[in-house]
């Protein structure tokens, strides 16, 4: 039921960000980060981490929201994602600025560092998809 709720939030999200006026920098962004799990690394206890310690530092962003996914079907699947979606261009690029590094409390250094004890791929792999509005 949970995923159902956020598949509508997005479809919901789009349709209401495709009516902007200003297309090009109200456009929505979805960041997708493929994660590979370390060696060793129990899924569960990476969930709980990630949903509990590192998704509400992504939330608490005005003009972002993060959501942790896992493959289903398909050449990903039973492989984790980070997916971060903006409420536009401009709210990415403040949150993201394109000369590097980030804007905003990201939270304690140990944070990301257990992340990086668990997993690999945050920000090494990710595309950036713009939505295509008429």
């Amino acid at each position: 039921m949970k995923t159902l709720a956020k598949i509508s939030f997005l479809l919901l999200f789009f349709i209401t960000t495709a009516n902007a006026q200003d297309v090009e920098s109200k456009s929505a962004v979805v960041s997708i980060h493929q994660i590979e799990l370390n060696s060793g690394v129990d899924s569960k206890e990476f969930e709980t981490f990630v949903l509990e310690k590192m998704i509400p530092i992504y939330n608490k962003m005005k003009g972002q929201n993060a959501m942790l996914v896992k493959g289903d079907r398909g050449v990903r699947s039973e492989k984790y994602a980070l997916v971060l979606i903006f409420d536009s261009k401009d709210d990415r690029d403040r949150i993201y600025p394109a000369s590097g590094g980030f804007v905003g409390d990201f939270g304690e250094e140990s944070t990301w560092e257990k992340f990086k004890s668990m997993a690999k791929g945050l920000g090494d792999t990710h595309t950036d998809y713009v939505e295509v509005t008429d």
